[in-house]
């Protein structure tokens, strides 16, 4: 386990680390003069994230009712989840205590999201259920295996943003590959399983 996973509030497994870590500082490098201004302006990472959840909700109340209108509620609440690690990285704030309050917020925003998209009839609510339970135990698993020190080896979550995409390609495109997409995702409960058994046998 790196020191810096959980110095850095980083909550990456190994395997996303790999993945996710170059793209992490592609959009330092991009974002980081929009952060430094919402710094300056005394908006923290904290407030970002916040934000997001605040966002995600209205998407969640309005998705049944004006996707159009919704869909630019889920876009801001997104940019926010995206430059809140970017800020905190950019002043030096990015602790432990920032990493679980991103972490909580993601998922509150994925929650919310998924239920607005399933009170739309465009996902099934048992697809809808499953997904944020198996994204949500497998991202507390992770912070528990960087608690714990326990190799977070092939321990993989379903990716929130291949979901914000396809809800991209649904309001653009017209093209709905969300229910195809969470039933790929069920395929993440063997890993879920896998890092149970990791975690029971260190307890």
């Amino acid at each position: 386990m790196k020191q810096s996973e959980l110095e850095t509030g980083s909550i990456y497994s190994e395997e996303e680390e790999r993945v996710l870590g170059p793209w992490q500082k592609v959009r330092q490098s991009v974002l980081t003069p929009i952060a430094a201004v919402l710094s300056w302006l005394g908006i923290s990472p904290d407030m970002l994230s916040y934000t997001s959840v605040i966002l995600g909700i209205a998407f969640c109340l309005l998705a049944h009712i004006d996707f159009m209108f919704a869909f630019w509620f889920l876009v801001a609440s997104v940019i926010c989840d995206g430059l809140d690690g970017v800020e905190a990285r950019l002043t030096r704030n990015n602790t432990a205590r920032g990493s679980f309050t991103d972490m909580f917020c993601d998922q509150a925003v994925v929650a919310f999201t998924v239920a607005g998209m399933a009170w739309k009839g465009s996902i099934h609510p048992v697809l809808a259920i499953l997904f944020v339970y198996t994204y949500t135990a497998i991202t507390i698993f992770l912070m528990l295996h960087q608690m714990l020190r326990i190799s977070s080896r092939w321990i993989v979550r379903p990716s929130r943003m291949i979901l914000y995409i396809a809800i991209g390609l649904y309001f653009i495109f017209r093209v709905d590959l969300l229910n195809p997409l969470l039933w790929v995702d069920l395929f993440a409960f063997p890993i879920l399983v896998i890092s149970f058994r990791r975690l029971r046998r260190a307890l």
